[in-house]
């Protein structure tokens, strides 16, 4: 039988345990090192038996790879840890929005007759032309708007809910865009958002969202937040 006097040996021999990846690479775990080395001292060759120092030097490999593992297993827990202590925080946070007015990065505007419907956009660069179209739930165009010339920066628009022959529309959740394009007739990029108030907040396993109009926005798109006003104020 061949005789095993050397960790070296073991290399090209296949791990039987859960480190086995489908790569058909072994990822040999401190249990995994622990077996070879056990493995070694059984098949050692008894006319030629491990030296005290070869033997003392791989029981040191095992306590680095130990030591090794716990400190990842250690860094993985702190890392959850803090991962679900930052999560609560958020979920607690966000739920004193509840009732505030936001603007919030998106496109679904929804239109209230009484009150017409507000939105807002922000050019990342300087336009010469800028339109704004207004689409119905079955995509088709019900308003545009050009506004010309525009500086970079932010702008907030109003629509009164009209369609482009001037009739009332009914309540509903419209679509906005808004396209620019500067001298050269060149793109010109923008954002558009909405302005609406915070309904509820739904938590979701990759975070919470907010509710306006029933619609879910994330917490990352919101581009301003304010007390709402009273009646009468």
């Amino acid at each position: 039988m061949e005789r095993i006097n050397s960790l070296e040996n073991l290399k090209g021999m296949p791990s039987t345990g859960s480190s086995v990846r489908g790569s058909g690479k072994s990822i040999l775990g401190k249990d995994d090192f622990l077996k070879l080395l056990i493995t070694q001292l059984n098949y050692q060759d008894p006319l030629s038996p491990i030296q005290s120092s070869e033997f003392a030097s791989q029981l040191a490999q095992f306590s680095t790879v130990e030591q090794l593992y716990n400190i990842n297993s250690n860094i993985l827990k702190s890392i959850d840890a803090s991962y679900a202590t930052n999560r609560s925080i958020t979920n607690a946070l966000v739920s004193n929005l509840i009732g505030k007015s936001v603007a919030v990065y998106g496109d679904a505007l929804y239109l209230n007759p009484a009150q017409g419907a507000s939105f807002g956009y922000e050019l990342k660069g300087d336009a010469k032309e800028v339109e704004i179209r207004i689409y119905d739930a079955s995509g088709n165009v019900i308003r545009s708007f050009k506004l010309g010339e525009k500086k970079k920066g932010r702008y907030d628009f109003v629509w009164d809910g009209k369609d482009s022959s001037g009739r009332d529309l009914p309540a509903g959740t419209y679509t906005i865009k808004v396209s620019a394009s500067d001298k050269n007739g060149k793109e010109v990029a923008v954002d558009t958002y909405i302005f609406g108030v915070v309904e509820g907040v739904r938590y979701k396993q990759d975070g919470a969202v907010i509710l306006i109009n029933g619609v879910e926005y994330n917490i990352a798109d919101i581009v301003e937040i304010k007390e709402r006003k009273g009646n009468g104020n």
